[in-house]
């Protein structure tokens, strides 16, 4: 079974609290490619992984180094 998926604006809520990006940078970052794992868009709305985390250049090879080596560690 899969990861429950939750909104963009509750992920934000989750992880940032009350300083929380507004909708509209949300969805820029989501279309941008700065959120990893990347969201899925079904209509309207954007749905993310409740661990995914804001990166701010996604194909930097360091970055997915750690990410190689964090899904070998699990």
């Amino acid at each position: 079974m899969s990861e429950k998926l939750i909104t963009l604006e509750a992920w934000a809520a989750s992880r940032y609290g009350a300083g929380a990006p507004n909708r509209d940078t949300l969805r820029r970052w989501a279309r941008d490619g700065k959120i990893y794992p990347a969201p899925e868009k079904n209509g309207r709305a954007y749905f993310v992984r409740q661990n995914a985390q804001y990166v701010e250049n996604y194909n930097d090879s360091d970055f997915m180094r750690r990410v190689r080596d964090s899904a070998q560690t699990q």
